[in-house]
């Protein structure tokens, strides 16, 4: 090699490092879905989106403990629950014991008579007062009224008690040895909300590590916890997807290797295709990571494609060289067409590339820049590998006949056309099922991570992940006063069985005119005392015993109102910025229910009641059903950008539309067989199908190349064999993956690619100058 050479390949593999130690150091990979949506649309879409982020269910965990006798499981709580409010890890952790509350349950007992929803005059007149004093004697005779008496002197009317009822999940748990227990009594539960959101993926892996490390230390290991919630299934993910990222590409590149190793049996050879490879991985997903700040998973996964892609070119480089032959002639010699096959590739990915989908965009980036980067790489092999230093051993394997497709080419466009138009005709019997809009069928979580949560969303009486009553508001204030009254609409429905229960914005900020209403019904200090003073007499306790009562009464009729900056800071602050959030000129007082039991009927209730019922499920498939009509227009732009560049590039149409045709019935057949195996399609299966198209037209584009002599037409068939055979083996190992995402697109490219290679073989020209591809 020469020295201008070898300046020339140091300077790329310098490059290549360069890329390699900054993604070392900086690559960040996320997992949140997202990114794989549009940008919101209309009201309902911002809502969800936003719930699906930061909402109050998606930063909820809910954690169950077993293994051990119930005394003992109701310790372990206690002793997690402490230790998780002490990491500042989580705004608000439950176990049922109110002596958690901490600062929460010194500002509740402050406030407590603007937030209780039982403060009326009636409740502080005589007879409500010993109704009062009655139920107390009650609780103090009974196991809990060990947590009753600290507070009784200042609470005798249970304002407490009113408001841990309000905010306790309806329908919850059991309460057991002072905490919560699954009904079965085998499992102690706990909640707990993080303050990360959902998609800070690296905060709630150290949550989930937190809990996981806590409650081992409270069972002295002998425990066995459980975890479910959307941050733990995001962290899930990001591993999964990470290890199946890895792990895929290995197996792939092992593939590809044997692969190589006998097709050419040169060791030369292999480490020439290596560097194109390399160079797309390297510089395709650090043109994504610094383009976007961070890479998604599921791109970083769809980066093993371009091994398949990118090892492509030089094979067909070190195949069509031709005895005695420079590599630089040989790529001289077919250098229009393997550009015009880069060129296709990187156009089609252009479509992706200025989508307005974050998600999009990063796969069609990642293809542009690797694609580009392999082309150049494989050039560089050209220029610096020395006439004679890569020798092909091919004696061995003789360049496939393609006998079939020889004898079927004169009857070929007959046999495609009848294929394709049973194909459509298939497709169009199945366009009502064609399509996958279910969000969370592109989750690569397992059926047992869902039925866990399922199961500990029951137990804990969390709020679902689907049904949210909206009451809008000009401002805040009118958006806290619609949600009161859509609580009392939604105990109302409560009552009647539609559904199980709800939380509320208004629970934890009453509006202002709530709390004046709620002021005025305490009375003065005189009145009060003489109605206590008769309420004790009827009762066992004391008189004086409530002292602190009668000052903490008078306190509160001076109080100022309670409002949100009260709140910051605090458990209730975070529960109350989830719940009642800025929408557009506006404000969104959010109400996640639970237990619904006939989401359409409810909702046509609450639109006759002046609320908004969004069904985030129903949304989110509306959601993905536009983003998939719009996945569809960029599909097709790419297509046709493909079309026009071949027009131009071949001079010809008729030579462009030889070369598209068998790739296009490919595509449409590989649709009808992933309808006829049971497959519906998402967006990820359009871009698989762009990959189809670039990849079939390499195929397409070399069989239609004029062959200069017999030999020439071995070389091609045997590239082409080579080439099919890696990308079958990359994308036969996406086929293998536990992600619905990677598999999905593996299935899609290995079953289009091998009917594009056959498809092209059975159209390959029969102009002059071309040799018959079964001769």
């Amino acid at each position: 090699m020469t020295r201008a050479r070898r300046a020339v390949l140091a300077a790329w593999l310098l490059v290549l490092a360069a890329c390699a130690a900054w993604l070392y150091t900086h690559l960040t990979v996320q997992t949140e879905m997202t990114v794989f949506l549009p940008p919101s649309a209309t009201p309902a879409q911002r809502l969800l989106l936003g719930q699906l982020r930061e909402g109050v269910a998606s930063r909820t965990m809910l954690i169950e403990l077993r293994g051990a006798d119930p005394v003992a499981l109701a310790r372990a709580s206690g002793e997690l629950a402490r230790a998780l409010r002490s990491s500042g890890l989580f705004a608000l952790v439950a176990n049922g014991d109110p002596a958690l509350l901490g600062a929460e349950r010194d500002l509740v007992l402050a406030h407590r008579y603007l937030l209780s929803p039982a403060v009326t005059a009636q409740r502080f007149s005589t007879e409500g007062l010993a109704a009062a004093l009655r139920e107390d004697a009650e609780l103090l005779a009974s196991p809990a009224g060990a947590l009753l008496r600290p507070t009784l002197p200042r609470d005798p009317t249970g304002e407490l008690r009113e408001i841990g009822r309000l905010l306790a999940p309806a329908g919850g748990p059991r309460l057991a040895h002072g905490v919560w227990f699954s009904r079965d009594d085998g499992g102690a539960l706990l909640s707990a909300q993080t303050r990360a959101p959902a998609f800070d993926v690296d905060a709630q892996a150290r949550a989930v590590a937190t809990v996981r490390a806590a409650a081992a230390q409270a069972g002295a290991g002998r425990l066995a916890v459980a975890i479910a919630g959307p941050g733990v299934f995001a962290a899930q993910m990001r591993e999964a997807i990470e290890r199946e990222s890895w792990r895929l590409s290995a197996i792939a590149s092992l593939l590809v290797l044997a692969i190589l190793a006998v097709a050419y049996r040169s060791a030369g050879a292999v480490a020439a295709c290596a560097l194109p490879v390399a160079s797309g991985l390297v510089v395709g997903v650090t043109a994504v990571a610094l383009g976007f700040g961070a890479i998604h998973g599921i791109t970083l996964a769809f980066g093993a494609t371009l091994i398949g892609e990118t090892v492509d070119y030089p094979s067909y480089l070190l195949i069509h060289n031709a005895p005695g032959e420079s590599l630089w002639r040989t790529l001289a010699r077919i250098g229009a067409t393997l550009r015009l096959a880069v060129l296709t590739t990187v156009f089609g990915a252009a479509a992706l590339a200025f989508s307005s989908f974050a998600g999009l965009a990063q796969l069609g980036w990642l293809t542009i820049a690797g694609v580009a980067a392999g082309g150049l790489a494989t050039a560089l092999v050209a220029a610096i590998v020395p006439p004679g230093a890569v020798r092909l051993k091919r004696s061995g394997l003789a360049a496939p006949r393609f006998a079939l497709a020889g004898r079927l080419r004169g009857a070929a466009p007959w046999i495609a056309a009848i294929l394709v138009a049973l194909a459509a005709a298939f497709i169009v019997s199945r366009r009502d099922r064609l399509w996958d809009e279910d969000l969370a069928n592109l989750s690569p979580i397992p059926e047992a991570a869902k039925a866990l949560d399922q199961r500990l969303r029951a137990e804990l009486g969390a709020p679902d992940l689907r049904y949210l009553l909206v009451a809008r508001g000009a401002e805040r204030e009118a958006a806290l006063e619609t949600s009161e009254a859509a609580e009392a609409w939604l105990t109302g429905r409560v009552t009647q069985g539609e559904l199980a229960g709800y939380d509320a914005a208004s629970r934890y900020l009453p509006s202002r005119r709530a709390q004046q209403a709620r002021r005025a019904a305490l009375p003065d200090e005189a009145t009060l005392a003489r109605n206590l003073a008769a309420a004790v007499r009827r009762s066992p306790f004391r008189e004086g015993a409530f002292a602190p009562f009668l000052a903490d009464v008078a306190r509160a009729r001076g109080r100022g109102f309670l409002d949100a900056e009260a709140l910051a800071g605090t458990a209730l602050g975070v529960k109350l910025s989830a719940l009642l959030v800025r929408d557009g000129e506006g404000w969104a007082a959010l109400a996640p229910l639970r237990g619904v039991t006939d989401g359409p009927r409810l909702a046509a209730e609450a639109r006759q009641a002046g609320f908004e019922l969004l069904d985030l499920k129903e949304e989110s498939n509306r959601l993905v059903g536009g983003y998939r009509a719009q996945s569809l227009r960029l599909f097709a732009l790419g297509v046709a950008a493909i079309a026009a560049l071949l027009a131009l590039s071949l001079r010809s149409v008729g030579r462009a539309l030889r070369v598209l045709a068998p790739v296009a019935a490919a595509a449409l057949l590989d649709v009808a067989l992933l309808a006829l195996l049971g497959r519906q399609l998402s967006l990820f299966n359009l871009v698989a199908l762009l990959l189809v198209v670039g990849v079939g037209l390499n195929y397409a584009l070399f069989f239609e190349r004029p062959q200069a002599d017999p030999a020439e037409g071995a070389r091609t068939r045997l590239a082409i064999a080579v080439c099919a055979a890696t990308t079958l083996a990359v994308f036969g190992c996406l086929m293998l993956s536990q992600a619905p995402v990677l598999r999905a697109i593996g299935e899609t490219v290995f079953f289009g690619c091998l009917l594009a290679a056959a498809l092209s073989a059975a159209f390959a020209g029969r102009a002059a100058g071309y040799t018959r591809p079964g001769a």
